[in-house]
């Protein structure tokens, strides 16, 4: 018997039990013939819309039948993704729920962004004392996001939009480290599938845990083809080895990783600027600005962390020759250094010009260097501004402290609602 046939039966079944069996003068209920031809082609069911408009008793027997039609056609996978797909939107539903019961009182909605200034404590007087709220304690360095793989029918490229996001227990808002809108979705592809990242706006604190969001969705031809990627969230608490480590999430779809480390005493770094001061534009054929900050577990330069990245693609050239970078922030150990990778591509890929510079952390304050780029006459310029990092915003504000909100960047208070 197939599904239509069961469903009939349970229909008969149904009004016999309520004594609403129809009379040999009444019109019975039309019977509906297998929709499968033996071709293996199927037909539209003409009795589509009557099923799903009829009023039964039994929700049970209700969902059984709108599930049972609306899956025909479908393969045994497809049905199996799109059940994983609504357990995984189902628990992310859930995880949100915990979150606003726990949180949405002291610290606003769920969507709500990080407005913690990284350089909240940059212009304080050096050699003086600090807020009892500063501290330079262990934060996470984040070094890349990529899809690692897809599968379930997804083909390359993709065209990918939607948030990742960091939770500390500095405020438990968002940290953005990837956002991006439908209309500026960003192509993947098998060679180059790492994210653009545009944050964390500020260091992330790691005290024993830091929460980490994902919601992703490919662009479709049209808004009704998208489809999600994947919704998930991870509660990472560290993991049992010091060094860089991995996050996967995976789903039916893909599986997405971001790469890490975690700094144990740290001083946040805030590149305001990176200028080319004279001489001719070198980034016609595209560059990278990058830096890197060795740390206890980290060997020198294994690990860098991109703040802008553009090859066989010119650099659009700012005003007064500043660079408009990805991601501003990076966590520095504080008896470490921070030291920047400047090059300039070439019309077939190789590089044509670069300048290397090497700054000191400070507990606060601006620092400004500069280096020679290829061309004696091309010199880059880079101003860092150096702060504490802030502990805990509530014991900071319930001690007077006000404050700042940073605006550097639009993309930072973009409505989420147009994000997702």
């Amino acid at each position: 018997m197939d599904g239509i046939g069961k469903t009939l039966f349970l229909l008969e079944e149904q009004e016999k039990m309520e004594g609403g069996s129809s009379s040999s003068g009444e019109q019975q209920v039309p019977r509906i013939q297998d929709s499968t031809l033996k071709s293996g082609r199927t037909v539209e069911d003409p009795f589509l819309d009557f099923f799903l408009d009829l009023p039964f008793a039994s929700a049970d027997l209700d969902e059984y039948i709108k599930e049972d039609i609306i899956n025909r056609g479908k393969s045994t996978e497809q049905i199996a993704n799109e059940e994983e797909m609504a357990y995984e939107e189902k628990k992310f539903t859930s995880y949100r729920r915990c979150w606003e019961d726990h949180w949405e009182p002291v610290y606003g909605s769920f969507l709500d962004m990080t407005v913690i200034s990284p350089m909240h404590f940059t212009h304080s007087t050096p050699g003086r004392g600090l807020h009892d709220a500063a501290c330079f304690a262990p934060t996470l360095q984040i070094f890349t996001l990529r899809l690692a793989g897809i599968k379930g029918g997804l083909e390359w490229p993709l065209s990918v939009y939607g948030v990742v996001a960091a939770r500390d227990d500095v405020d438990h808002n968002r940290n953005l480290l990837f956002s991006c809108n439908r209309s500026e979705s960003q192509t993947l592809d098998q060679d180059d599938p790492f994210f653009r990242l545009v944050g964390p706006s500020r260091a992330i604190l790691f005290t024993d845990h830091v929460k980490f969001e994902v919601q992703l969705r490919v662009k479709g031809t049209t808004v009704s083809q998208d489809r999600a990627l994947i919704s998930a969230f991870y509660h990472y608490t560290g993991g049992y080895y010091p060094g860089v480590s991995t996050i996967c999430f995976k789903n039916c779809f893909c599986t997405a990783e971001l790469c890490m480390e975690r700094i144990e005493q740290t001083v946040q770094a805030t590149v305001l600027s990176v200028r080319v001061k004279n001489g001719p534009w070198p980034f016609e054929y595209g560059g990278e600005v990058a830096c890197f900050s060795p740390s206890y577990n980290t060997a020198p330069s294994s690990m860098n962390v991109v703040l802008l990245a553009s090859r066989g693609r010119p650099i659009p050239k700012g005003s007064d020759g500043y660079l408009h970078l990805s991601r501003n922030v990076v966590s520095v150990e504080v008896k470490e250094s921070l030291t920047f990778f400047i090059r300039a591509y070439s019309q077939s890929g190789e590089i044509a010009a670069q300048g290397q510079v090497r700054f000191m952390p400070k507990d606060c304050n601006i620092s400004s260097m500069a280096c020679s780029f290829g061309d004696p006459k091309v010199e880059v310029e880079i101003f860092v501004a150096w702060s504490a990092l802030v502990s805990d915003k509530c014991q900071f504000a319930a001690e007077g402290g006000v404050f700042e909100i940073f605006q550097e960047q639009g993309w930072m208070f973009e409505d989420s609602k147009n994000v997702m």
